[in-house]
């Protein structure tokens, strides 16, 4: 078996409980040494607004998702099977999410970001088109706006909500002042926020020495922009891809 850079690694994993096993398991199988403490939650919103746009669901010509959470929460309420509107995602584990029922995408982009979905989307879009946009309450803009640039008339439908999870607060500082972790993940802009503010003006001293891993430029640039320095960052935008580069980080650190 190839010895990863990452055996003995001790990784703090931050994702929501529902999502972190999965990560964890992708560690332990390269050596790594999972420690998971989450800094988001998240929860399902409206259930009777999603229900009743469940219901209106074939008005519509694209189905857009950005996230496999948007997918787990909007498709309960979708009687299946019936024929669907086309659907995008903005990326393979998006993807793997409708695969799990059954489903499959006309559109993925090759670049997991909401710029690329919506660049290319946008030659598929005819004005007038309707497009429901199923995401969380924090979804950035910029896909909307694009796609309501090209004509198209798109609702937004708010199906989860994230917000920060501080039950682990204590169990992380201690972590941290003992230098107990090699390396931080992030997978989210609002990770990075809860991060922030679980450490406040500790973070420079708690976070020397860490490495910090984001898995893609988004939340890179939400952690620079906080003052954390990043020292990876995922070219494939996965769990996978986040692993990737943190055992070619650890490789050519020589830790």
């Amino acid at each position: 078996m190839t010895h990863s850079a990452l055996a003995g690694k001790t990784v703090l994993v931050t994702r929501g409980k529902e999502q972190a096993a999965s990560f964890s398991a992708k560690l332990r199988a390269v050596g790594a040494v999972p420690v998971e403490i989450p800094l988001i939650a998240i929860r399902p919103a409206a259930p009777e607004k999603i229900a009743a746009m469940a219901e209106r669901i074939n008005e519509y010509h694209w189905l857009i998702f950005t996230s496999a959470n948007a997918v787990r929460f909007f498709f309960p309420h979708v009687l299946l099977p019936q024929p669907l509107p086309k659907m995008a995602v903005v990326g393979r584990k998006t993807a793997a999410a409708l695969a799990e029922l059954g489903l499959s995408p006309a559109l993925v982009p090759d670049d997991y970001t909401a710029e690329r979905l919506a660049a290319a989307l946008v030659p598929h879009i005819k004005r007038g088109d309707r497009v429901l946009f199923v995401k969380g309450n924090l979804a950035r803009p910029t896909l909307p706006e694009s796609l309501r640039n090209a004509g198209a008339v798109v609702d937004e439908l708010t199906v989860y909500e994230t917000a920060p999870d501080e039950s682990g607060r204590e169990r992380l500082l201690l972590l941290l002042r003992r230098r107990e972790l090699d390396a931080v993940t992030l997978m989210s802009p609002s990770a990075v926020d809860s991060l922030v503010r679980l450490l406040d003006k500790e973070a420079d001293a708690l976070l020397s020495g860490v490495a910090v891993a984001c898995i893609g430029p988004v939340t890179k640039e939400a952690a620079e922009r906080a003052g954390i320095p990043v020292h990876i960052c995922a070219a494939d935008y996965t769990a996978d891809g986040i692993i990737k580069a943190m055992e070619q980080y650890f490789s050519m650190e020589g830790q």
